[in-house]
């Protein structure tokens, strides 16, 4: 009789062991209450102060981002250059990469985005320029 007992409880155990790993594999929450989380995407629009660093000291102006994912328009406002507007823009998560033209010539932008702060690079020729930034306004 005892160890009928012990082979209910036993089996009982093995079922309920059993039916956990069935639901860990096949990803199917135990506790009713699970809730999928979805990431919300990166949204960079907004208003942007930054610095490009040169040799001749810091260039700074306002980048404006535009649009929506897959459709992002971005313009870059210079006290040197006036306004530069970028092409090619791609954002992918928290990366942006365009293509400006400066004095007849070709300048790529690469920015990543930590919340309201960029940091960064502008490629032109063979130089590279440190480029940071924050957003001022969405």
């Amino acid at each position: 009789m005892k160890t009928l007992k012990t082979i209910k409880v036993v089996s009982a155990f093995l079922l309920l062991a059993i039916f956990a790993v069935s639901c860990a594999a096949s990803g199917t929450p135990t506790n009713s209450t699970a809730k999928k989380e979805s990431k919300k995407a990166y949204d960079p629009t907004g208003v942007w102060e930054y610095v490009v660093d040169t040799p001749d000291g810091g260039s700074s102006g306002t980048m404006r981002i535009n649009g929506n994912p897959g459709a992002y328009t971005a313009s870059l406002e210079t006290d040197q250059f006036g306004t530069l507007e970028m092409t090619g823009v791609m954002i992918q998560e928290t990366n942006m990469t365009g293509s400006l033209e400066v004095m007849g010539m070709t300048a790529e932008v690469e920015c990543q985005f930590e919340g309201d702060n960029l940091s960064g690079a502008v490629y032109m020729g063979q130089e590279v320029y440190p480029m940071s930034g924050n957003r001022v306004s969405k």
